[in-house]
């Protein structure tokens, strides 16, 4: 968990979108989840790839859209059978 100073967050964030990345407290604000989940999807191997600097996880942004590809699901065609 970041327990930076809120001005440093944003300079964390400046800094990490001026590499094409995103920090991890974005990540869970864009995908919903905890900083607990984002750990455990680390040590699982799931989620987006990640680079760990120092002791910040940064995602890139190229592999946040390749990750959101993945769970991509299909619509499929509703049988007209079964709506009558």
């Amino acid at each position: 968990m970041d327990t930076s100073p809120p001005d440093d967050q944003e300079r964390i964030r400046a800094l990490a979108l001026s590499l094409d990345c995103i920090a991890e407290p974005d990540l869970c604000l864009l995908a919903g989840i905890t900083p607990n989940t984002a750990e455990n999807w680390r040590k699982r191997g799931r989620g987006p790839a990640y680079v760990l600097i120092g002791n910040r996880y940064l995602y890139p942004r190229c592999s946040i859209a390749e990750f959101m590809r993945s769970l991509v699901r299909e619509r499929k065609p509703a049988s007209a059978k079964g709506m009558l």
